[in-house]
């Protein structure tokens, strides 16, 4: 018995001694090849440079300051499970003038700043720069207490910026907006092209600022992509497109648990003498309410396809829309409109959609005066509250409005 018991215990001994072999070389193959490794902050600031392949071990990287890169080339930092950049700073990293090719992989930057007096820019700030081939993947961003938002880009005056991707991000409590790219100059010069979000989660937004966006593309800019992103209590807005041409906005969903906000909307520049072209809003769903405006708002564009969009919220907002068409949607309305269309949008075209609201005194479907020469045809319009009309075309401009009721 007692040399059994003692193959057994060699047995065991042998098999712990290989599991553990084992782990630490899955552990060593875990990291990948031709990395600088990284584990502890001051390895961190000094590895922040052109042609740096950086992979930083488990841990918190606490900043006493913030770090500020200019011109910056072939930049690559990845981490283990479990890694942290914070620091009681409201920007953690700072790129200027240029940075090219730079990626993030697998990292969360936190800020524990409680500083709301002003718009302190991103916890990673992209401040006039000619960014290009920026990647951002599997990274998250907390800033709760401070007005900062998780990632900025901007590109004024000389500066342009390109082909910049932010892939299976997480935005957790950001104190203003989880990401934006500005070009506020006052022309209609395109300073950004190329931007992907995609497959982003977002979650309690502006929590220190009123502008508690999930994306805004601010300024002109031409072909974006916002696809299959989920987004929880936004504040004010979650999508906002303004004066980008050739955009995509697909797939996304939208909630709200303690804020209303207008899920998607669309608006010129200030100043800006152009309409958004080539813009698609397809197949984004959602629920959204609460007493704060929480509708769709599309403004200024010419040739908009928005399609198989299904919303619970407040109306469908048109102001300035032309040659579009709106096919094949869901709007159900807990306001005073369900379909609003107003000034200047002409030539439009609504096909089998279903508009519905459930408010006392509410027009489903209005045409303001100004709107004219839209056609309406194979609509279901459900006005389920008492009072209002389910039709209220102001000027009689527009045509069949579903067999003239």
């Amino acid at each position: 018995m007692k040399y059994i018991f003692y193959i057994l215990f060699l047995f065991s001994v042998s098999a712990f001694s290989q599991n553990y072999h084992y782990a630490l070389e899955e552990q060593e193959e875990a990291i990948p090849p031709n990395v600088t490794t990284i584990s502890n902050v001051g390895e961190l600031i000094a590895g922040l440079k052109s042609d740096a392949n950086l992979y930083l071990l488990p841990g918190t990287y606490t900043l006493n300051a913030r770090i500020n890169l200019r011109n910056i080339y072939n930049l690559n930092i990845s981490g283990a499970d479990g890694v942290v950049i914070s620091g009681n700073l409201e920007t953690l990293i700072q790129f200027e003038e240029d940075a090219n090719n730079i990626s993030f992989k697998n990292i969360s930057f936190n800020s524990t700043s409680t500083a709301k007096a002003i718009n302190f820019g991103g916890l990673v700030n992209f401040s006039q720069t000619n960014a290009e081939n920026i990647l951002f993947d599997r990274c998250s961003f907390s800033s709760p207490n401070t007005d900062t938002n998780g990632l900025k880009f901007v590109s004024q005056g000389p500066y342009r910026s390109k082909k910049i991707e932010i892939i299976n991000c997480k935005f957790q409590d950001i104190g203003r907006m989880a990401i934006e790219t500005v070009n506020h100059d006052g022309d209609d010069i395109v300073r950004f092209e190329d931007i992907t979000v995609k497959d982003c989660y977002f979650n309690n937004l502006g929590t220190a600022s009123i502008y508690g966006m999930a994306i805004s593309i601010s300024g002109t800019g031409n072909n974006a992509e916002i696809l299959n992103n989920i987004i929880v209590d936004a504040k004010d807005r979650a999508i906002e497109n303004v004066a980008w041409n050739n955009v995509v906005i697909a797939n996304n969903t939208f909630s709200s648990i303690k804020n209303a906000y207008n899920p998607i909307t669309m608006n010129r520049r200030a100043g800006g003498s152009q309409y958004m072209t080539n813009v698609s809003v397809i197949g984004n769903s959602g629920t959204v309410s609460g007493n704060a405006p929480h509708l769709n708002e599309i403004y200024n564009c010419d040739g908009l396809e928005y399609s198989k969009n299904s919303f619970y919220a407040d109306a469908l907002h048109l102001f300035d829309v032309k040659n579009s068409s709106f096919t094949n949607n869901f709007h159900y309305s807990d306001g005073g409109i369900g379909l609003y269309v107003e000034n200047k949008s002409t030539n439009n075209s609504f096909y089998d959609n279903t508009f519905v609201t459930i408010r006392d005194y509410a027009d489903t479907v209005a045409f303001f005066s100004g709107a004219t020469g839209n056609t309406l045809q194979r609509n279901e319009i459900l006005k389920k509250g008492n009072g209002g009309m389910s039709y209220n075309d102001m000027d009689g401009g527009n045509y069949n409005l579903d067999l003239s009721n």
